[in-house]
This record gives structure tokens, C-alpha cells and sequence, in this order.
């Protein structure tokens, strides 16, 4: 059969190549996500659509021919036509199909081309993603002269597993729900690194450091919304939820309540080691019940202070003052035993003990208190950060923001 292409036709333009995908012999469309089970097997067929092949199976639409052509055979495959008396021929050499998929998913195809079988892990995972590529071959003769034209397209499909959560990215400051992406992942990866860093910064009082994290953070979200951008165009199908969980400022604003209890008890430490001295030299240095009770009140007394502090307390002085050391502050050995016990076995070391105890931490005690609140005014800048952080997180429209402090 023969056909003619009027020279008044405008031609429209050609298709950018693209994957037609079957799954068990029904087509599907692109970005789909399906539901299977752990060891199911399937049949994927992938051909090339678009591009020349538009040309060749559609020449009354896609055919840029500007005179009067006659077609002597159109197809999928090939277009032959006559065109001023000389013969021309569109003919497809090869379509190399590639199927990739991930360490879920075992892929048999025969010498890359489709369609392929694939078959499930029957160990535990949530989703898994196959990759296909086509590289198409095409030939055009006129005459006797020939050349040669590549179309390539390349797609993805997604798969979850029944009854399995869809949360693919977790971590301290980031979610991610729906369909795994590895570029988006990337992003998400860089993202997290950069809360990392200002959290770093911010814990260290480094707030020159911290300032210039933030904005290597918003350069990494704007990155991130990038490419979330450009995956959703080459694929509208598909969808992903990011939950942006607290801000990287959370910790530090917690060692900043915390301090304040610190620096709130250190605030009594003073008057109350100079108290206890003054009482311990009135007890007799003969043992009695009564001057043994007495002495196990006093011990009592410091440990009552030191219980009340923050259970973290040395592991935030020793972020910041880390020569305040726990055993020059902490009762221990046989005066923390005749505290807790409420008993004395040797009145006379118990004695000795807390009274040396007591000049030690006399003597310390004024430095410390200084350096703890120094270090507590120190620590309020992290409320600006903190505040900035905050503001520029739940200003980020695109993406969930769950507040850790409600």
C-alpha cells in the first residue's frame, strides 16, 4: 500500500524517547508503584517509544517531509519512502534494553533484551526499584549512503512490599516517606551532614563556625528541593513526603536548661561548704552516737547537693570546663558510703576525709562558680541560633517540620 504525505501538512514535533513498560503482558505506566510479595516473580517487558520511532510508526504526524512523499511501508521498525524520485529508508538495527535492579530484586534477561523475568528477596525489605535503559539503533539510507542515529531513554520502577512501612530515609533531623530515590537520598545525606555540623558548632560555642554552617544548610535544603524538582519532572508519578524533625540547635538548647539548674546549684555551693566546715570543727574528735550522727548529717547535707544536680552534668561541664573534674567534686569512698548507709565504721578517717574534703572544695569552690557562669552567659547566643534555625525550618513549605519541644 502505498501513501501519500501532502507538502501543506504541518508536521508535529517528534516525542523525546521514552520506556513503554508491560508487567506479566499489561502495560503500565511510568513511576507506578506495585505492590508485591517477598519471592514473587514477574515478566517486564520495556520497549523505546517516541523519537524516531514516532517518525517511522506515525510519518503522517511526526514526518517533516516538506514535499509530496510516498510511503511504501511505515512501521515500529523501519519507514521506507519515495521522495523527487529517490528512495529513502528509516531502519531500526538494534534496541538494547538494560534492566538494573537493586539487591532485591535478581534480574534474567536473554542478551539484553526484553522482556526480562525478576524475581523478589524473600528476606525482609520495604521497597526495591529496577532500572531500565534502552539504547536504539537506528539507520538511514538515501540511496546508497547510509547513517546512523541513537535514541536512549530510561526509566524506573518501584516497588513495595505489603504490610512494610514506607519511610526509606530516617535519621536524627530528616525523614523520608514514599518512593526511595538514590539522587534524592544523596541530597538528604548532605542535608543531615549539615545539621550535623551546625549541632557540632553550636555544642563547642564556635559561633563564627556555626553561622557560616547555616548557610551551607540552606544551600544543601535549596539543593535538595532541586533535584526533588527535577525527579518529579522526569517522573510526575512520583511522590515522596521529607519531615524535617527538630532543628540542629535542639541539643545545645538543652544544655542550656540544663546549665542553668548547674549553675543554679553551684550558686549555693559556696555557703554551703563553708557552713558544713564550720559545724564539722564544732563536732567532739571522741566517736559518741551522737557526734557520729551529726557527722553523717553533714555528709549527708553535700550529698543531698551534689544528687540534686542534672544527671548530665559532668558530661556538659566536661564540654566546657573540662578542667572541673568529677572526683574533686564528688563524694566518694568511705564518706559517700557513711552518707548513703547512714553509718560510720571508722569515725576518726570518716572525719579526717570530709574535712579535707571540705578545704579542697572551699578552695575551689569560687572558681568554679565563676567559671560556670561565664560559661552560662556564654551559652545564651544559642538562643539566637537557635530562634534563626527555627525560623528557617518551619519557613520551608515544601516539606513537613515536626517540632520536637510541643
Amino acid at each position: 500500500m502505498v501513501f501519500i504525505i501532502g507538502a501543506t501538512m504541518a508536521a508535529q514535533p517528534e516525542r523525546k524517547p521514552f520506556i513503554q513498560l508491560t508487567i506479566d503482558g499489561h502495560s503500565i505506566k511510568n513511576g507506578e508503584v506495585f505492590t508485591v510479595k517477598p519471592g514473587q516473580k514477574l515478566i517486564v517487558g520495556a520497549e523505546i517509544s517516541g523519537g524516531r520511532r514516532d517518525f517511522c510508526n506515525f510519518p503522517d504526524v511526526y514526518a517533516d517531509i516538506t514535499e509530496t512523499a510516498q510511503i511504501l511501508s511505515r512501521g515500529k521498525d523501519g519507514l521506507t519512502y519515495v521522495l523527487n524520485g529517490k528512495s529513502f529508508e528509516w531502519k531500526l538495527l538494534n534496541e538494547i534494553v538494560t534492566f538494573e535492579g537493586d539487591q532485591f530484586i535478581q534480574v534474567k534477561s536473554n542478551s539484553k533484551q526484553s522482556p526480562a523475568e525478576i524475581t523478589f528477596s524473600k528476606t525482609q525489605f520495604s521497597q526495591s526499584v529496577l532500572k531500565i535503559s534502552i539504547n536504539a539503533t537506528w539507520q538511514f539510507r538515501q540511496n546508497n549512503e547510509t547513517s546512523q542515529e541513537e535514541n536512549k531513554a530510561e526509566t524506573t520502577l518501584y516497588f513495595k512490599v505489603a504490610g512494610t512501612s514506607d519511610i526509606w530515609f530516617s535519621t536524627h533531623n530528616l525523614r523520608a516517606n514514599g518512593i526511595k530515590n538514590d539522587q534524592v537520598q544523596e541530597k538528604l545525606t548532605t542535608v543531615q551532614a549539615a545539621c550535623d555540623t551546625i549541632e557540632n558548632y553550636l555544642n563547642k560555642l564556635s559561633f563564627s563556625k556555626a553561622q557560616q554552617s547555616i548557610k551551607n544548610l540552606q544551600v544543601a535544603v535549596n539543593s535538595l528541593k532541586s533535584v526533588l524538582d527535577e525527579v518529579k519532572t522526569s517522573n510526575p508519578t512520583y511522590q515522596t513526603k521529607i519531615v524535617f524533625i527538630g532543628v540542629p540547635s535542639d541539643n545545645t538548647f538543652k544544655i542550656l536548661d540544663s546549665f542553668l539548674l548547674i549553675k543554679g546549684n553551684w550558686g549555693s555551693l559556696e555557703t554551703l561548704v563553708q557552713g558544713l566546715k564550720q559545724k564539722l570543727v564544732a563536732l567532739p574528735s571522741t566517736p559518741t552516737k551522737e557526734s557520729e550522727d551529726k557527722l553523717v548529717k553533714l555528709i549527708s547535707e553535700y550529698l543531698d547537693w551534689q544528687n540534686k544536680l542534672p544527671e548530665n552534668t559532668f558530661q556538659i561541664i566536661s564540654l566546657y570546663i573540662p578542667d572541673l573534674k568529677p572526683e574533686d567534686i564528688l563524694l566518694s569512698g568511705n564518706i559517700r558510703f557513711a552518707g548513703e548507709k547512714k553509718s560510720i565504721l571508722n569515725y576518726d578517717q570518716v572525719f579526717s576525709d570530709f574535712n579535707a574534703f571540705l578545704d579542697k572544695r572551699i578552695e575551689q569552690a569560687p572558681s568554679e562558680i565563676q567559671k560556670i557562669n561565664s560559661t552560662h552567659t556564654r551559652l545564651q547566643a544559642v538562643r539566637l541560633f537557635d530562634n534563626m534555625l527555627r525560623s528557617y525550618i518551619s519557613s520551608i513549605t515544601w516539606a513537613e517540620w515536626k517540632d520536637t519541644r510541643e
